[in-house]
């Protein structure tokens, strides 16, 4: 797997560096970068656009339209001397390649050591992983922290313990401080493990809940107090969902080329006054919003259907392909990415029926589709939402691959996991040839 994670790191930095030589940060990177260097200067969390657009003390305007914590591992860099956009290339190919190996690391835990070495491979080429490197964005982050969710998830469901639970809780809570949809993350992965532990109280179980409750929120609550304490109206993660509701709810978006997508011109047009926060013009966005839903309420249900299948490239693949020139990645990896796309995601949806059948815990990995298709229904299709799910998609795709090669070589597959019928037992699965172990509980999750 090593290996592999070098071949990975080679191919991520061909792309940020040679591929991609000389191309400015644009759109959110652009912010992140700008973010972070600010950041080092002292101005913490200022709008870094408004700041270069006009270089005075005024526009130090405070701003929530991204989480904090991608911006605080840029800041981290900037500290330790990577203050170059190329150094933080550098720096994001290096998170890149993490998700390699830990993606590799949660297909081995469900499905044995040559469903691991598949995943990381998969990871390592798949443009779905690697495109995200060659800009600075935050989706390198959310793969990286998503990955370990899934990987910590599925440990504490064989054994739940204390610390384990509060782990999950800790990840949780920084999944959502990198793009505020994951704190969804909370009610579909983390309590669920808990809740679903076999053999366990109904007290022991709520009170790790609590833990679990206790510990993200902990973890999101210093940011939400400084949202609370800076703005003028209520802001929690992030200030950004009126503004891409007024981006995502228009003519343009609900007929035409941008169908289901979002429009920046629409945007454009519009002047607030220097009094006035983000969060001013948030209920100014979130209102325009509303009165163009509220007066085409069935148009708005078909675009929210037509925004999904754009979403899992069901719905105009070519066109999201073609569009994804505004993000920065080049048309023909677009293109490269649709190609791999649907054997992957074909084989991702066996995969996951094999794992059900071998009565493997599938929910974390189920939960990261739910999440991606919940927040395209609620803003717009674009790829850049997928990327929790790209993670879940090629772990299921690398057990399908592991049971073709298994079928191949006339092999058993992987026998079933078990779990103790008694919290403080280790775990052991029942083939592990302890005569000694006590008898095991199937679990189908």
């Amino acid at each position: 797997m090593a290996l592999t994670a070098l071949a990975g790191l080679g191919l991520r930095l061909i792309f940020a560096l040679v591929v991609k030589a000389g191309a400015p940060l644009q759109g959110d990177a652009a912010y992140y970068h700008g973010q972070a260097k600010l950041n080092l200067e002292g101005h913490w969390f200022v709008n870094p656009v408004v700041f270069h657009e006009r270089h005075h003390p005024a526009a130090l305007v405070q701003s929530a339209q991204h989480p904090p914590l991608f911006t605080l591992v840029l800041t981290l860099g900037d500290l330790l001397g990577l203050r170059t956009e190329t150094a933080q290339l550098v720096l994001v190919c290096l998170i890149g390649t993490a998700t390699i190996v830990l993606t590799g690391m949660v297909a081995r835990d469900l499905a044995g050591d040559r469903a691991g070495v598949i995943a990381a491979v998969i990871a390592a080429l798949y443009p779905g992983f690697w495109v995200y490197d060659g800009e600075v964005m935050s989706e390198a982050m959310v793969m990286l922290l998503t990955v370990i969710t899934i990987l910590a998830a599925v440990r504490c469901f064989r054994e739940c313990t204390t610390w384990r639970v509060v782990l999950l809780g800790l990840l949780a809570g920084l999944c959502a401080l990198t793009r505020a949809e994951l704190v969804l993350l909370i009610p579909l992965v983390a309590l669920p493990t808990v809740l679903w532990q076999r053999g366990m109280a109904w007290r022991r179980k709520l009170a790790l809940c609590g833990v679990v409750l206790l510990v993200s929120v902990g973890t999101m609550a210093p940011w939400v107090a400084r949202n609370l304490a800076v703005f003028h109206h209520p802001v929690y993660l992030s200030d950004q969902l009126p503004i891409t509701l007024a981006a995502a709810n228009n003519s343009s978006t609900y007929s035409g080329p941008l169908t289901a997508s979002w429009c920046f011109d629409c945007l454009l047009g519009v002047h607030f006054t220097p009094t006035e926060d983000e969060s001013d013009q948030g209920v100014y966005w979130s209102a325009k919003a509303k009165r163009y839903i509220e007066s085409h309420k069935a148009r708005a249900l078909e675009v929210a259907a037509l925004r999904v299948g754009i979403e899992w490239n069901v719905y105009a693949p070519l066109r999201q392909a073609e569009h994804d020139f505004i993000e920065g990645w080049p048309t023909p990896v677009s293109d490269a990415w649709l190609i791999w796309y649907y054997p992957l995601m074909t084989s991702a949806v066996v995969g996951a029926v094999i794992l059900r059948r071998r009565r493997r815990p599938i929910y974390p990995l189920v939960a990261m589709f739910v999440v991606v298709t919940l927040a395209a229904f609620a803003t717009y299709g674009n790829y850049r939402f997928r990327a929790e799910a790209e993670v879940a998609m090629v772990v299921l795709a690398s057990v399908t691959l592991d049971a073709i090669w298994a079928s191949i070589a006339g092999r058993p597959r992987p026998g079933v996991l078990f779990r103790p019928d008694h919290p403080g037992d280790g775990g052991a699965s029942a083939d592990s040839g302890d005569p000694a172990a006590p008898p095991r509980e199937e679990v189908r999750v």
